[in-house]
């Protein structure tokens, strides 16, 4: 991302937490801040659900590397996972083919082959989070449950197309577009990954991963002492993030923080106890996020050059990002 780029996202940020605190009235989040005692220890949780997060999500992407025939350090694998979580605040998670050009330099694995990985990443994480929030179906709004049918409907279609004979045709979607010319040439990679028990169990991994988001959330709100059911947080956090990537926006910026107030509100919250629990959310599950990906990030960028010297004469692959 450009430094204007930096600066737009900033600038987002800074008004979409600016806006959660006045929809909820400063003084009374500053209330529920000095007044619940078991807040932090319900922020240290949320932000050890969102490790969990990490975790069962860089198995899956163990899993995709395995199953891709790509062998590397678990060192590598491991920082070029972590360094990508800072890439969840690029428009619609595009930034996050860095990971294939981090792998390429890093250890001579072809964009090509590790593009599938990082593509079929976010299809499963959108079929994972559209699943949980159908299991709230009954207790969202019925625009919303449709809305997440639907995504969910076009993720499988896409995904589908795109591993078979028709997979050309399916990278001109705007969807996939962005990643056609590294896809181009993994047809063979992205079957292997849409087989049934890889799907199956991608699908699973990312459920448990998003769901333990869901859970950050419902935790974050009996911190300050308010209720809901874990069983409704999770599918309103999974609402919430469809909402926030329709917008495409860095993060899903705006569109996440209105979604989830807004069904929050609807739980029966009221409007100060609702936009806290989403601004400490996000600060939680996103921003923690960027935070660690951005240090690894930094390492990978400080020991790139000792590495590619030590480990392979020629550093980058022939390919281009």
């Amino acid at each position: 991302m450009s430094g204007r780029s930096w600066l737009l996202l900033l600038l987002v940020t800074i008004a979409a937490f600016a806006g959660l605190l006045v929809y909820g009235d400063l003084r009374e989040v500053r209330g529920l801040l000095v007044g619940s005692p078991s807040l932090y220890a319900a922020f240290a949780a949320a932000l050890g659900l969102a490790v969990v997060n990490y975790a069962l999500r860089y198995l899956r992407w163990l899993l995709y590397l395995r199953a891709l025939d790509i062998r590397v350090s678990v060192a590598v694998s491991a920082s070029v996972f972590v360094a990508g979580l800072a890439l969840s605040i690029t428009p619609g998670k595009a930034g996050e083919l860095l990971k294939s050009v981090w792998l390429s330099r890093r250890a001579g694995v072809p964009i090509s082959a590790s593009a599938p990985a990082v593509v079929m990443e976010r299809l499963t994480d959108v079929v994972s989070v559209a699943l949980l929030g159908l299991t709230g179906a009954l207790l969202l709004p019925p625009i919303i449950a449709l809305a997440v049918l639907g995504i969910l409907a076009v993720m499988v279609v896409v995904g589908v197309l795109a591993a078979s004979r028709f997979g050309s045709a399916a990278l001109r979607l705007p969807i996939l577009r962005r990643w056609r010319e590294p896809l181009a040439h993994s047809q063979e990679g992205l079957r292997r990954l849409m087989s049934p028990p890889m799907l199956a169990a991608a699908v699973v991994l990312g459920a448990l991963a998003w769901a333990a988001e869901g859970l950050a959330l419902w935790i974050i709100v009996v911190g300050i002492d308010e209720h809901i059911s874990p069983l409704l947080a999770i599918p309103i956090s999974a609402a919430a993030a469809l909402v926030g990537a329709i917008t495409a926006l860095p993060g899903g910026l705006v569109g996440f923080e209105g979604s989830m107030v807004a069904l929050l509100r609807q739980s029966g919250l009221e409007a100060a106890p609702a936009a806290f629990a989403t601004l400490l959310t996000r600060l939680a599950t996103l921003w923690f996020a960027v935070l660690i990906g951005l240090l690894a990030w930094l390492w990978i960028s400080r020991t790139e050059p000792r590495r590619i010297e030590a480990e392979s004469p020629t550093g980058i692959s022939a390919e281009n990002p």
